[in-house]
């Protein structure tokens, strides 16, 4: 094909079609706004950004029909006027004829495959963090739609909500909501609520640093209830742990390029939707060993436990574990409670029962013990008879009870260790322990499935997103030659029809490998590609032999 014929289609094909893009593009991103701007999430300054910053991921879908568009118009212009006749009168073949939507169809791939690479994931966490940034509208937002919003480890419920500005030197607030009827539940390292509290009303202080803010609640007139301790309070003012919002937000598979996604698949200790269930195995697995220890301790006839900080020890003689972590006599009505002072007993309690509760140390994060019971009175085997027990005795651990670092455990190793246990009969707690792990360590497995899932559809998904934009710009300029003579637009819907057939297999492809990889999957999201290959094959046969 002569240079000036095939820069002159060439240069028609990126006209239109970059034309038809921008127009799409505009329309497309705009209509991503109306959700947002609806929910109350972007303020009339956010707006334009957000728009501008949606044009990106949306290319993915216009270029492939702006494609298709352009190939359709210009090789059917030419096809009116007879010029493909006359370029097949002069010696070109038609593989030659469509080596200019050829061309641009190879341009396309490429921009097609760095763009849904490393555009496309960019600029949807730039979307995301334009919408989060602003604590204060979410929170809003939230509370007009009768939502809970969650905050690190809080959820915070309100009925009403008012905004007033705050400190403008920054030594204060940046912002102040005050809040009715309110409602706050602390989530626990388990996934667990800890502690949750009401109130009539609060206060929401928002402070910001360094690109960071920083949640100060203070509730006012509260009930407060702590699941670990069971107790139920009420205090004029209650003043949670402050919340760190951070400086950005969760990474999903969503938002990484090939290379993330590679490091995703090798390194998945660290994210956090395996991070999570991987803390609660390791926790239940130490508190299997631990409630081992104990078990195995009261069922020799002693039980000796020791707290490490206060140079503290105690022994539990004649007792054993009832239900979850209830203390009962082996025999008898009573069972001996005995302080150890420089290895011998100090001071001794009969008690009926106690509560031996499983903790977690401050600082450590170590599983620990917490010791309560009710004595009256006790012996003090160095003279003295007045006193009483103490009630609540934190920090305890079962002497001579080694406990492995699982901390640099790879997955596989906790989720072995968490099938293998076989419990005891005579280990009731331990055996409920070693239950918690294995649930939580199948949860960890499915996380881990689920990702990788995530990741391959994630991959299948882009490189049949980078495929389908050649494939229909060569579609348009087949079907335009083959039905030389008819309506553009007639032309246009044949290719149309096809190419969004495309993006929905491609789309429900990705969906079925996200909920786990699968043959089929690969096959829906790939069939599309595949279907408009064969149309172009035959389109192109007919054209050639006639």
């Amino acid at each position: 094909m002569p240079r000036i014929l095939f820069r002159h289609i060439t240069a028609d094909l990126l006209r239109i079609k970059l034309l038809t893009a921008s127009v799409l593009v505009a329309v497309i991103a705009f209509g991503a706004a109306i959700r947002p701007i609806m929910q109350n999430l972007l303020g009339a300054d956010d707006v334009i950004q957000y728009v501008a910053l949606a044009s990106v991921p949306m290319l993915q879908f216009a270029l492939p029909f702006a494609g298709a568009f352009a190939g359709t118009i210009v090789y059917a212009r030419l096809a009116a006027d007879n010029e493909i006749l006359a370029m097949s009168a002069a010696g070109l073949s038609y593989r030659r004829i469509l080596m200019p939507a050829f061309g641009v169809g190879v341009m396309l791939f490429i921009v097609m495959a760095v763009l849904v690479d490393a555009g496309v994931p960019r600029f949807w966490t730039s979307m995301r963090m334009l919408i989060t940034r602003d604590v204060t509208r979410l929170f809003v937002s939230s509370v007009e739609h009768g939502e809970a919003l969650a905050i690190g480890g809080t959820q915070l419920y309100a009925d009403e909500v008012a905004v007033t500005p705050g400190s403008l030197d920054g030594r204060g607030p940046a912002t102040r909501l005050a809040l009715a009827g309110v409602a706050a539940i602390e989530i626990g390292s388990d996934g667990r609520p800890t502690t949750e509290f009401t109130a009539e009303l609060a206060t929401v202080d928002v402070y910001r640093e360094n690109d960071s803010a920083y949640l100060k609640l203070l509730f006012k007139n509260a009930t407060a209830y702590n699941s670990d301790e069971g107790t139920l309070v009420y205090v004029p003012q209650a003043e949670p742990q402050p919340i760190d919002l951070g400086k950005g937000i969760r990474l999903t598979a969503k938002d990484l390029d090939f290379s993330g996604l590679m490091h995703l698949w090798n390194n998945l200790d660290g994210y956090y939707a395996v991070s999570e269930p991987r803390t609660r195995t390791i926790a239940a697995l130490a508190a299997r060993d631990r409630w081992q220890c104990v078990e195995r301790g009261l069922a020799a006839g002693a039980l000796k436990l020791v707290d490490v900080d206060a140079h503290r020890a105690f022994e539990i003689r004649g007792a054993r574990v009832e239900g979850d972590d209830r203390l009962v006599p082996r025999t008898g009505a009573t069972f001996e409670l005995i302080e150890l002072d420089r290895g011998g007993a100090g001071r001794r309690a009969s008690v009926s029962e106690a509560i031996l509760r499983q903790a977690v140390r401050a600082g450590s994060g170590e599983v620990a013990f917490e010791l309560l019971a009710s004595a009256d009175h006790i012996v003090d085997t160095r003279g003295s008879t007045a006193g009483r027990w103490p009630p609540r005795i934190n920090g305890l651990s079962p002497d001579g009870c080694a406990v492995r670092d699982r901390a640099n455990d790879s997955v596989v190793q906790l989720a072995a260790e968490a099938a293998q246990f076989e419990p005891n009969p005579s280990e009731a707690r331990a055996a409920k322990a070693a239950a918690a792990a294995k649930d939580s360590s199948q949860q960890m497995s499915n996380a881990i499935r689920l990702v990788r899932a995530d990741i391959v559809a994630r991959i299948v998904q882009r490189i049949n997103q980078s495929l389908c934009g050649p494939l229909m710009i060569l579609l348009g300029a087949v079907l335009a030659i083959r039905l030389r003579g008819s309506n553009p637009l007639q032309v246009y819907m044949l290719a149309f029809i096809p190419s969004i057939i495309d993006i929905l297999l491609i789309s429900g492809g990705e969906q079925m490998l996200r909920d786990g990889t699968s043959a089929l999957g690969i096959f829906v999201a790939t069939s599309g590609n595949i279907g408009i290959a064969v149309m172009i094959a035959i389109a192109y046969r007919r054209v050639a032999r006639n």
